[in-house]
């Protein structure tokens, strides 16, 4: 019996044994296992590192601000020392103008003698019977132009004139590179500055037009830090080069922002010649759609706008009209037709205005 006892009590220790050695075996094979799991879980719970791509607006502002390092410190016009002496709260019209003789010029029959200094002349006498508290800037290239003619420019106690070659802060530089027709929308960056207005050297200025912007001066269109205005079948883009306004007064971070790229070389080499257009349509219709006063007589449904507040004052002489337009003229022709103005573009109390 005694013997029985002592097999029985050997069995059982080997069993134990058997255990222990079995646990040993299955921890050592697990637990790498399950730390394994567990660092896949930790790695499944990690933040991502993810690239976001920049958006245009950011290239744009750093490309900016790598050129322009200074830029929030800029105190000076835009122009001359006699601007820069006009001080603050300033509303400006502004112009470019070239001859012939220059690299920039698009149109041939832009003479010194013959049509610059003539429009020019008749420019300021408009100005100062319709908008007398307005100063009109002259962004300039001398070039092909007489000593007589440059100082006939200065004459003019509403003309400030802005050398391209001698601009304040830029010196030659904006000459460059800064296309011909885009030098008139430089004011937007100047902070003497609260209203801006691009216009063209041969189109007058008629009451029809200076009744919108007082309208757009007024305290209730104070949301509108933009003014447009199209008066033509062919006038079917949504900003016109010579047919805009800004507000600095009301958003002037807002619109230097919108307008950077024009002062970046690598972009704005893209809009030579008559690009100016297209660079408001590809860079600032999409930013003041929405915050502009808009005048339209063809194409007030499809580009949005109001009616004129007047009648044209004769037939055929619409706003961004090349002169003598307004002195005799017929009425608004496209190819060989009278086109009428649509019904929805006229003032409701006035539908007998076929023209507007």
């Amino acid at each position: 019996m005694a013997n029985i006892h002592r097999n029985r009590g050997c069995s059982l220790s080997q069993c134990c044994l058997h255990i222990l050695v079995f646990l040993i075996g299955f921890l050592v094979v697990s637990l790498p296992s399950s730390f394994v799991i567990i660092q896949r879980g930790k790695q499944h719970f990690k933040k991502p590192d993810i690239k976001y791509e920049e958006t245009q607006e950011q290239r744009i502002e750093k490309e900016f601000n790598k050129i322009y390092e200074d830029f929030s410190q800029w105190n000076l016009t835009l122009c001359s020392h006699a601007s820069y002496h006009r001080g603050r709260h300033q509303k400006v019209i502004s112009i470019s103008v070239y001859g012939k003789e220059s690299k920039f010029i698009d149109n041939q029959m832009y003479s010194w003698t013959t049509t610059i200094l003539p429009f020019f002349e008749l420019l300021v006498s408009e100005m100062n019977q319709l908008l007398p508290q307005w100063i009109l800037r002259v962004y300039i290239d001398f070039t092909g132009s007489t000593k007589s003619q440059r100082k006939h420019f200065y004459k003019f106690s509403n003309v400030d004139i802005c050398d391209m070659n001698n601009i304040p802060m830029f010196g030659s530089s904006l000459h460059k590179f800064l296309p011909g027709r885009m030098w008139r929308f430089l004011p937007i960056f100047d902070p003497y500055v609260e209203y801006l207005l691009s216009h063209d050297l041969d189109s007058p200025i008629v009451q029809r037009e200076t009744e919108t912007i007082k309208m757009w001066l007024s305290k209730k269109q104070e949301k509108n830090f933009f003014y447009i205005a199209r008066d033509h079948i062919e006038h079917s883009s949504f900003i016109l080069g010579g047919l805009w306004g800004a507000s600095l007064i009301r958003a002037r971070h807002t619109l230097v922002n919108i307008f950077k790229p024009m002062l970046i070389p690598s972009i704005v080499q893209n809009y030579h010649s008559n690009g100016d257009q297209k660079f408001l349509n590809d860079y600032v219709e999409d930013h003041v759609r929405n915050h502009s006063l808009i005048f339209d007589s063809y194409f007030c449904e499809i580009l949005g706008g109001q009616p004129f507040l007047s009648q044209r004052p004769m037939d055929g002489c619409y706003l961004g009209c090349i002169r003598p337009c307004c002195n005799n003229a017929k009425n608004v022709h496209f190819r060989g037709r009278k086109i009428p103005c649509p019904t929805k573009c006229r003032p409701k109390d006035h539908l007998d205005w076929i023209y507007c």
